[in-house]
């Protein structure tokens, strides 16, 4: 039972809030807690990555991220004046070809919205103190802003709660990696000049130091400036001034003038991950897990993403799953935070190089690399998150077979169309919180259905195979009874919006295949289950229907 598994998540952030919102979805009763009395004013976090706005689209938060934002759509490297690197995001694959900048307070917001409308809420001026753990569940002592303490029991507990994380504290999981031995400072400006960068991402590096700009709105630049101890007069300890930020970009010859600024703050870098994410019945996410340079902007993007590959599988335990499936929470996020840790310091340690000879190199190999398109695919897909799979994960389960997808991939979301002329897009059954299944050219769907009877099940022929099918809303006709439609959970595809007296079942037609679909899948004999947080699980045919089965026993689907 689902609401045997109460969570209770420690940390009112992105990444607490995305999994608040995950666990409702899930139906799991969750308690989120922040000892802040009001949500932050201003943050370092500011790029959201295309991968987070297909999870914000099955939260239907998508275009209002958009709208609210600012999109870029280049990137430069600029090295004593002469441009060395040149990124353009149109090659994120996917409808987010762009990076999108959104204040961390803005993304916050449109995330609490979305969680009250699905009924829940942050409870502010609580801390948690302390816990008690051990396999069967937790014990927390919290505090009230009033000062009251509070007992209370939760299955599961999930630190969200930053890099000075009590969670990760007095779990004792080390913290392992160092603190970066530069100085940073940020500030949102207003700039002046010929060189200030429109809607593009500027990098500007001078002899291991480094301005980085971005426009965030018609009148401010996020700027964030690197230097070097002890060459330079930097504001470490101290709050910057609009002249340390002046004399760091003229430094890079770039003509650009500071005129004013609406908020500036030093900050310090440290690159450490967890040893390990899960003890017992506490997990750890986002910044308690993982903390790194900010490096093509993935801090906040990799919580919350880790919110969609922890929330399902807690949500699989409770429909039956062995508690073995959480284990892979630690195995498929730690080894994309080990990932992300490496290339991010690379990254920074390329960018931030003072030594004279590797700056030479660098200057002159870097133009010749950007316009290499390997390299472009590789920065288009590590930038926007869409690269990561989890083709090695121990719940991957492959069997072979026809399409370019593979087990663990990100599952792409095309459009289809319907028998009835129903116009929508592949993924949308996710929208509900639960794995959709894809039976591709199978005349008895119902054998796939059978298998999987907590997932969504969408089915899809070629032309041919449906022609003739058309017609109108089969109303009153029972399931099985209408050519070309199958009955499906009247929760598809509208989640939370229907209401629980709504008709027990509803019609879906059969999609249509597409040329796109079939490069993905293959078009005949297939067998698919899309996970939760959008990544293939399963990938077979109706031959492998018993594996099909101990796949659906692994993740709760049956």
């Amino acid at each position: 039972m689902r609401q045997d598994h109460n969570v209770l998540i420690a940390g009112a952030g992105p990444t607490g809030l995305a999994m608040a919102i995950e666990c409702k979805r899930a139906g799991i009763p969750v308690r989120i807690i922040d000892k802040s009395e009001q949500p932050a004013q201003h943050s370092q976090a500011l790029g959201v990555q295309a991968r987070t706005l297909e999870q914000f689209e099955r939260y239907g938060i998508a275009d209002e991220a958009v709208a609210h934002g600012r999109k870029l759509y280049h990137g430069s490297l600029v090295s004593e004046q002469k441009k060395i690197f040149d990124f353009d995001f149109s090659r994120v694959p996917g409808r987010y070809s762009f990076a999108l900048f959104l204040p961390q307070s803005e993304t916050e917001r449109l995330l609490i919205a979305h969680l009250q409308s699905l009924g829940g809420d942050v409870e502010r001026g609580t801390e948690l103190l302390s816990f008690r753990n051990d396999k069967d569940g937790v014990e927390a002592q919290l505090r009230h802003h009033s000062g009251v303490t509070q007992t209370f029991a939760a299955r599961w507990l999930i630190g969200c709660d930053g890099a000075h994380s009590v969670v990760r504290r007095d779990l004792q999981v080390p913290f392992e990696g160092d603190t970066v031995g530069l100085d940073f400072f940020l500030g949102d400006l207003e700039l002046a000049g010929p060189d200030v960068p429109g809607d593009e991402l500027r990098v500007h590096s001078h002899h291991g130091n480094v301005v980085f700009i971005g426009r965030l709105d018609d009148k401010l630049h996020r700027v964030i400036v690197i230097l070097h101890p002890g060459r330079e007069t930097a504001p470490a300890d101290r709050q910057p001034s609009l002249e340390d930020f002046q004399s760091a970009i003229d430094a890079t010859g770039a003509r650009i003038t500071v005129r004013s600024s609406a908020w500036v703050t030093p900050f310090h870098i440290n690159q450490r991950k967890a040893k390990q994410y899960r003890v017992d019945s506490v997990f750890l996410a986002g910044d308690a897990s993982h903390i790194h340079s900010p490096v093509a902007g993935q801090g906040m993007n990799t919580g919350i993403q880790d919110a969609a590959n922890l929330a399902w599988k807690i949500a699989a335990v409770a429909d039956g799953a062995g508690v073995e499936v959480l284990d892979t929470y630690n195995e498929e996020r730690g080894a994309v935070g080990e990932t992300l840790l490496k290339v991010t310091s690379r990254g920074l340690s390329a960018g931030t190089s003072d030594n004279p000879i590797f700056e030479g190199l660098r200057n002159l190999i870097g133009p010749a690399l950007s316009n290499m398109e390997g390299v472009k695919r590789a920065v288009a897909g590590f930038v926007s998150e869409t690269a990561i799979n989890y083709r090695g994960s121990s719940i991957a389960a492959d069997y072979g077979g026809e399409g370019s997808l593979r087990a663990g991939d990100r599952v792409p979301n095309p459009d289809v169309e319907f028998s009835g002329g129903k116009q929508g897009r592949l993924l949308d059954p996710l929208k509900d919180g639960r794995a959709l299944a894809l039976a591709i050219g199978i005349e008895d769907v119902r054998k796939v259905r059978a298998r999987v009877p907590r997932a969504n099940v969408v089915e899809l022929r070629c032309a041919d195979a449906i022609l003739g099918t058309e017609m109108e809303s089969p109303t009153g006709a029972q399931a099985g009874e209408v050519p070309g439609y199958h009955a499906v959970s009247a929760e598809f595809p509208d989640s939370a919006a229907v209401s629980a007296t709504a008709a027990a079942r509803a019609f879906m037609p059969v999609g249509l295949l597409t040329p796109e679909i079939t490069h993905l899948f293959g078009d005949e004999n297939r067998v698919l289950v899309v996970r939760p947080d959008g990544y293939l699980g399963f990938r077979g045919c109706l031959d492998d229907l018993a594996r099909l089965d101990d796949y659906a026993r692994l993740t709760g689907l049956a």
